[in-house]
């Protein structure tokens, strides 16, 4: 895996005490559940470093209507760009993804 990520010249975020409190803030206003810290975590992460997206398949704590609401609200509450959070499906446009999300493969748009 490390091989892949320096192939593909991945940059690794590593935490530090902002990202640390972010995710602590979002665990104790109930974005996520206390057990979930690493999924905090991750979003902390994205958001101290204002990126635009997180691309997840974790259904049960990061892509999360409640999750992506409430830490869409408190990044703009402290300040902190709201992070997008997407499925692979969602952000992947060839034709068995249309397919699947019900549009017409083809339909240009």
């Amino acid at each position: 895996m490390l091989d892949l990520i320096k192939q593909s010249n991945i940059v690794i975020l590593a935490a530090d005490d902002e990202t640390d409190r972010l995710a602590g803030r979002y665990i104790s206003e109930g974005a996520l559940p206390q057990k979930s810290i690493a999924d905090a975590s991750h979003i902390a992460a994205a958001s101290v470093n204002a990126l635009d997206m997180i691309i997840s398949l974790n259904f049960r704590h990061i892509v999360k209507e409640r999750t992506i609401e409430m830490t869409g609200a408190i990044n703009t509450l402290l300040s902190y760009k709201t992070v997008k959070i997407k499925t692979p499906m969602e952000v992947i446009d060839d034709e068995k993804t249309r397919y699947h999300l019900g549009r017409d493969s083809r339909d240009p748009s």
